[in-house]
């Protein structure tokens, strides 16, 4: 038998991983977007649906050099998120010319880069 507490883990985990791929279907302006993958993506499907709703992610990462990895994954994850357009599931592309979408995520990736950057000079 499996303790209640790692049950519940296990659930946490498997939501943030179905939201992490509903965000990515978004992004990349995929033709399905898997929000019945869990309860979680279930509920926040009118969140991504209303353009008058907001979202606010909350991204924790480790100052511990041994997580650098785990912490690069989780930036890119929200630099993701950031690209996300409400309303009609289309990506930041979508919206604006793709020269200046390419422009709008190179520089979110050189600030991400330069945050890394930091992150590694004060570890090391």
């Amino acid at each position: 038998s499996v303790p209640c507490t790692n049950v519940r883990t296990i659930k946490i985990s498997q939501g943030n991983i179905a939201l992490k791929r509903v965000v990515e279907s978004i992004a990349n302006d995929d033709s399905h977007v898997p929000f019945r993958d869990s309860k979680l993506t279930m509920l926040l499907h009118d969140s991504f649906e209303d353009d008058k709703s907001k979202i606010l992610m909350i991204l924790c990462v480790s100052p511990d050099p041994n997580e650098i990895y785990k912490t690069i994954s989780i930036l890119e994850y929200g630099a993701k998120s950031k690209c996300i357009v409400r309303g009609s599931h289309t990506p930041v592309k979508g919206k604006l010319g793709s020269e200046d979408a390419s422009s709008i995520l190179g520089s979110r990736l050189a600030a991400m880069d330069q945050l890394i950057s930091k992150l590694l000079i004060n570890l090391g």
